[in-house]
């Protein structure tokens, strides 16, 4: 082939190329990323939290893409995610959720705490001693498979409530349940959370009467402790993404290790 025929051939082609939808190896691509819908104690949409900021950033970066959130009822986006609409992060792992979805390593680690008022504290060692209370969960959340079971035996009454953690703490210091559930990511002490959380409740407080000194507690034996936050996609829509999540949070978690020893 001549000199000239080969760049007329060669320059056709990427001209071509992006009406047939070809991707340079290099270019960023664009990957749906399903999450739990939350808000605030408006009801507006909270913004992401700076430590998912931080992780969706760092991954952009490592991996050359670029997320397009969207956010959902819990219930909805599991369906869509099952429906291989996109990427889920947040969704518990359970059997049946792993026979549909190829979930990654964990990103990230939380707690499961109760929370009461400061009032109605009770002992808590163990699910059983929840026996009669009524608890404030997030509708279409998962807490585990022993959680559901005792919920499915009617140890405690459950009260599926929207991911607003301001709604549900007002919720809690009406007396309309016992303690809510609340994820705390990070490495906090019940103390740590409770003063944070004693702030936050502070402006919602002026419009409840509550007797003098009454506010927020968190127990000090939390529900489940490292509870594990996941990447997941529908097994049939997985195209490797996963596993390169996976290598990118291997060397995010080698970095942090290499930072603290030279610490």
């Amino acid at each position: 082939m001549n000199p000239a025929k080969r760049a007329f051939l060669l320059q056709s082609a990427l001209l071509v190329a992006p009406l047939l939808g070809l991707r340079d190896a290099h270019a960023q691509q664009m990957v749906s990323l399903i999450m739990g819908e939350a808000f605030d104690e408006a009801g507006r949409p909270k913004l992401m939290r700076p430590w998912q900021r931080t992780l969706l950033d760092y991954l952009e970066k490592e991996l050359n893409l670029r997320f397009d959130v969207r956010t959902y009822p819990w219930p909805r986006a599991e369906r869509n995610a099952r429906n291989g609409d996109g990427l889920i992060f947040g969704l518990p792992k359970n059997a049946g959720r792993e026979r549909a979805l190829r979930y990654s390593e964990a990103a990230v680690s939380s707690t499961l705490w109760l929370v009461t008022r400061s009032d109605a504290t009770f002992p808590f060692e163990k699910l059983s001693d929840l026996r009669g209370k009524t608890i404030g969960a997030v509708r279409g959340y998962g807490y585990g498979e022993e959680f559901e079971r005792a919920r499915i035996e009617k140890l405690f009454k459950v009260e599926d409530d929207l991911p607003s953690r301001a709604t549900r703490l007002q919720r809690l210091l009406l007396k309309r349940v016992d303690a809510v559930l609340l994820f705390q990511t990070g490495w906090q002490t019940a103390a740590d959370m409770e003063a944070e959380l004693r702030a936050f409740a502070a402006p919602l407080t002026k419009d409840i009467p509550l007797p003098p000194g009454v506010t927020l507690s968190v127990l000090p034996t939390p529900v489940q402790v490292d509870t594990q936050q996941f990447f997941a996609v529908a097994r049939s829509r997985d195209d490797g993404l996963i596993d390169r999540i996976n290598a990118a949070l291997l060397k995010q978690q080698k970095q942090a290790s290499l930072r603290q020893r030279r610490s």
